[in-house]
């Protein structure tokens, strides 16, 4: 297995901290409140293994979980991370973060917002919300990612 990835960095205007770690099961991106360690908002961005039944994503807590069946979509399994480019973008205000792969958007947390947005899931729920392409662009900016 490819070593873990883990990106970190406080956004100097609004001192919150934005964070993309993979476990070797799935990878999420954090939003911290201003200053503090305390998580406020996440989103999963990608599996490392194959999508679990819903009847196994228990299984993986404490940890968080892999994008079950039905909700990660066929692009959704990264088992080389390391193959690629990530990076943290940030709105202008740092109330809202997004990680890239090779430049393009795979999760987002928008102005703290709950839940996440990702790119590779099909449809809502405990992973996030599907991407949201006029979400991203009003609040990173007509950036095209």
């Amino acid at each position: 297995m490819d070593e873990l990835l883990f990106l970190g960095e406080q956004h100097p205007v609004s001192g919150r901290r934005g964070t993309f770690e993979d476990d070797g099961n799935s990878a999420w991106l954090y939003l911290t409140e201003a200053r503090t360690d305390r998580v406020i908002a996440d989103a999963w961005v990608y599996n490392r293994v194959p999508p679990p039944s819903l009847s196994q994503v228990a299984s993986y807590r404490p940890a968080p979980p892999p994008a079950a069946e039905g909700y990660a979509s066929a692009d959704a399994l990264c088992a080389e991370p390391t193959a690629y480019e990530w990076s943290l973008q940030w709105s202008a205000d740092g109330e809202s973060v997004a990680v890239l792969r090779d430049g393009v958007a795979l999760g987002l947390i928008a102005r703290g917002g709950r839940p996440g947005f990702s790119r590779l899931l099909v449809k809502a729920g405990p992973w996030g919300q599907p991407w949201d392409e006029e979400r991203f662009r009003s609040v990173m900016g007509e950036q095209e990612h």
